[in-house]
């Protein structure tokens, strides 16, 4: 790893909750291959940061909170020839541009989570999941 690079790791949570099921869906390959895609784009969080963000950006900044800033990032599974806005499926993950450290805390589906107020959902499961982000609301 580079000096420019983050380090990315998924929290235990993302991965006894959805990842899971991402995982038994897409066996094999095509799970492993996605899962690789995304460690490898957040890898490379400062080439997509909101500075340097290219027009067609998968990576949305959602807001600071304390040392972290929360972005979530549009993905496609590996093969699905759909693109990654339109597939539903979002990682929301935790960036310390400081460290250089990228915690993934959710991947879903909008499917997992639903409507109405997908991202009213989702801040409510990271705030009752981690502690460090109970004023996410």
């Amino acid at each position: 790893m580079s000096t420019n690079e983050y380090a990315v790791f998924i929290e235990e949570f993302a991965q006894k909750h959805y990842i899971k099921s991402f995982a038994k869906k897409y066996k094999g390959k095509q799970w492993e291959v996605t899962l690789s895609a995304i460690n490898f784009i957040l890898t490379r969080y400062d080439n997509l940061a909101p500075d340097h963000k290219p027009i067609d950006s998968k990576i949305d900044v959602i807001c600071p909170c304390g040392q972290f800033m929360i972005i979530k990032l549009d993905f496609a599974i590996a093969g699905t020839q759909v693109s990654p806005k339109s597939s539903g499926n979002r990682v929301i993950a935790a960036v310390d541009t400081e460290k250089k450290v990228v915690k993934i805390l959710l991947v879903y589906s909008k499917n997992d989570i639903g409507p109405p107020n997908e991202t009213s959902k989702w801040k409510n499961l990271i705030a009752q999941y981690y502690e460090g982000f109970r004023g996410l609301k």
